[in-house]
This record gives structure tokens, sequence and C-alpha cells, in this order.
């Protein structure tokens, strides 16, 4: 089975990140065009996908399926995003100031670029001016001061981070556990507590489960001269299924890892 089918979420953020990269880089006009309305609809569709399974899952405990699919039938994307969270965690999340507008932005772009009601200059104007980056950081953003309000981890992927498993006739991208990706930034030269349980716990829990933490990853990530940037929400590991890596320097890393990175991301209480 296509890994993609089992986590719509995963899938839709990884293609986000991929049309917005491609937009970046697109020099026809028409090109970029292309790739930032494809973003945009992969923007709307991961947040629906994400606030759609905690919702059915909410909802199975007490409603038939029919009931469950009536709900997420009948709710509108941005009043899912406005009053979801309060239903289903008790208090609202604490976006950053232009997060939620940024978000109600591009849904409204995406609306009439999909529902044209003007002659169309207007509207792809209107798209010109989304930043597709902070279309990721937004989306990423959402979905981590979920995790963060229900005291749970936030994927991995969430920085366009994906696997690769490398099999005999083709490679497939596969999702694991928070447990290697952990294992995949000390292959990077981080220094991050892996094999002993109760630290890792502990690090996984004060990093992966919280805005701060996700925000201190990005920037250890983005900081690292190794290692290619994130476009098809991919690097590629070259032999090993437990190493985010770049496969032109793999080899490098494993001998000698970045102890300027690993300072980043100390387990160390502050």
């Amino acid at each position: 089975m296509n890994p993609w089918t089992s986590n719509p979420v995963w899938q839709n953020f990884s293609s986000l990140i991929r049309e917005a990269t491609m937009s970046l880089e697109a020099k026809p006009e028409m090109e970029r065009s292309h790739h930032l309305t494809s973003a945009l609809y992969f923007s709307i569709a991961a947040l629906e996908a994400f606030l759609n399974r905690h919702m059915r899952a909410y909802l199975s405990k007490t409603k038939t399926e029919g009931e469950i699919v009536s709900v997420l039938r009948k709710g509108q994307i941005i009043g899912k995003l406005k009053d979801w969270p309060v239903e289903l965690l008790g208090k609202p999340l604490a976006l950053n100031k232009g997060t939620l507008d940024l978000l109600i932005l591009v849904n409204d772009v995406r609306g009439e670029l999909t529902h044209p009601k003007t002659h169309g200059q207007d509207i792809y104007k209107r798209l010109e001016g989304v930043d597709p980056r902070s279309v990721v950081d937004s989306v990423a953003e959402y979905i981590v001061r979920f995790h963060e309000t229900q005291k749970t981890r936030y994927p991995y992927w969430l920085f366009g981070w994906n696997y690769l498993n490398l099999a005999l006739i083709a490679a497939r991208l596969r999702s694991f556990r928070t447990t290697s990706f952990v294992f995949s930034l000390q292959a990077l030269g981080f220094m991050v507590p892996a094999s002993a349980y109760f630290k890792a716990e502990a690090w996984r829990n004060r990093f992966m489960g919280s805005m701060e933490g996700f925000e201190t990853i990005k920037r250890s990530l983005a900081a690292i001269g190794h290692c290619s940037a994130a476009r098809w929400s991919v690097s590629i590991c070259p032999a090993s299924l437990s190493a985010l890596v770049d496969t032109r320097a793999s080899e490098e890393l494993r001998s000698s890892p970045s102890r300027e990175c690993g300072t980043k991301l100390s387990s160390r209480a502050e």
C-alpha cells in the first residue's frame, strides 16, 4: 500500500513544502504561479486533514460513522481553525500574532482561484503577494501549537525532512517514530540523548512537544552547512534509516560530527 494513503496530513504537508520550494526556485512567472497555487491548496488540505483526524477521534467515542461524517463535511475550514481546538482541547491555540490572519488570507486566495468571480487579474495579484515560506511556517506552527496544547509530540516531518526506504526496486518515503528522528539528529552531529530511555523521553517531551523546542531544532538544522535544503520534504539517507543526511556528505558526517551544532540541542536543563 502506498504509505501516503495512511496519513494525508503528512502527504499534504510534504507536498506543500515541495511546491513552496519550487515556487521560490522557478524562473518563469507562469511556473512560479503554478507552484504557489499548488502550495496554497496543499496548505489548506494539510490543515483540514489534521483537524478532521482529531475531530474524528474525538467524536468516535459517542457518534455513529454517519454523524461523524456529517460533522466533518459541514464544517468550513476557517471555522474549524478557530473553533475546533476549543472543542477538542478546551482552549484556543496560542498562535503567534498574524498566523491565523495569514491562514485566512491563504484560504481566501485559494477560494478565489478555485471559484473565480472576477476577470482574474486581481486574484493573481493577491497570489503574487503571498510568501510561500510564511505559508509553510504558519501551517507548521498551527500543528505544533495544537500538539503543545494537547501535551503530545508533533511529527518530525514538520521540519521538511523525510526518510527514504531504499528498496531494491525503488526508493519510497516512509514515516517513522520520533525515536528514529532523534537518532538521526545524533548522526548529524547533535548532542542529544537517544539510547538512554528516560533522558531521551525527557528530551523529546521538551523539544518535540513545544513551539519553543520546534523553533530551536529548526534553527539548528538550518545552521548546519553539511545538509541540503529541504525540497521535496526529503533528505536522502544513504544506507541506514537511522540517519537523515545528505548523501554527498554522509561518510564525512559519521567520522567527524559537528560539535558546533550539538551544543544547540543539548539536553541539559537551562
